[in-house]
């Protein structure tokens, strides 16, 4: 699925389940959830998974598709989260984030 498919999903009434993945301080992925699975959305191209740079880049373009709602996740699999215990702890952080539709500026 691409952006403008997961736009055209959402027109069509469908409010899909989106999380934002922090894989890296540089590298952030998209993923639409259908059940217990994640597919990520890929490029306009189809091939390659889309990447954006930062956080708010990748929360932007979902806002432009359409998105009112996404969740943002950050793993880490070296159990360097603040404030959780070493050991069985799953080290995820999630946020839900609501995201406002974009204003459009007012002419004056």
């Amino acid at each position: 699925m691409t952006l403008d498919d997961l736009s055209t999903t959402i027109s069509n009434g469908f409010d899909p389940k989106v999380e934002v993945h922090s894989v890296d301080p540089s590298i952030y992925l998209i993923f639409c959830c259908v059940g217990e699975q994640r597919h990520p959305l890929l490029t306009a191209q189809g091939g390659d998974t889309l990447r954006f740079p930062s956080r708010h880049a990748a929360l932007n373009k979902l806002r432009d598709a359409g998105v009112r709602h996404a969740d943002f996740v950050h793993r880490s699999a070296y159990e360097e989260m603040i404030g959780f215990s070493h050991g069985n702890a799953k080290t995820e952080h999630r946020e839900s984030i609501t995201l406002q539709p974009a204003t459009t500026p007012i002419n004056g």
